[in-house]
């Protein structure tokens, strides 16, 4: 059963890449159901994500959002992967800032990141994209001074990687063009 999640979760995110939400949203709704029945948590969180995502893909910030917290509670109850957990967490931070909730996103995004960092051998693009989601926060909020404190990092993260999508669009945000 295990297997057959992992693949429905492959399969909605092949399916969001082939423009197809409706198959999407058929694979992330099995793939939670299997996952329910499997009692693995990490794969429900990873089943509940997806479908979070097929949610955000259509503007449906709220049911999105429901299912994140799901995932975020799991993974704080049952020790899973930190990982993983940084990741729900930052989603979780995304959904709220789409929603409005500016306050509750800069929470998320902060305990994400402080997860990210926590970690050993985080890469730089992973803690890059886990700072950049904060900066635009800041940005939105008119905090111009931590945001461009995590502009600057980030960008430094993109240059170590060598990812000049990031380095470029750091250093516009820092010049004031984003």
């Amino acid at each position: 059963m295990q297997q057959d999640v992992r693949e429905l979760v492959d399969r909605v995110y092949t399916a969001r890449r082939d423009e197809s939400p409706d198959d999407a949203h058929m694979f992330a709704t099995d793939a939670v159901e299997y996952a329910r029945g499997a009692r693995d948590p990490e794969l429900l969180v990873r089943a509940l994500m997806a479908k979070g995502q097929c949610y955000r893909d259509e503007g449906q910030y709220g049911d999105a959002e429901t299912l994140y917290i799901e995932a975020a509670n799991l993974c704080r109850r049952e020790d899973v992967d930190a990982l993983v957990t940084a990741h729900v967490i930052r989603h979780l931070g995304d959904v709220a800032a789409e929603l409005g909730r500016y306050g509750m996103a800069q929470t998320h995004y902060e305990e994400a990141l402080e997860l990210y960092r926590e970690l050993d051998g985080i890469g730089p693009v992973t803690l890059a994209n886990a700072i950049r989601p904060l900066a635009k926060l800041y940005d939105r909020i008119d905090d111009t001074v931590e945001a461009a404190a995590c502009w600057r990092e980030a960008r430094d993260l993109y240059e170590q990687a060598e990812m000049e999508s990031g380095v470029e669009e750091c250093t516009q945000r820092l010049n004031g063009a984003g």
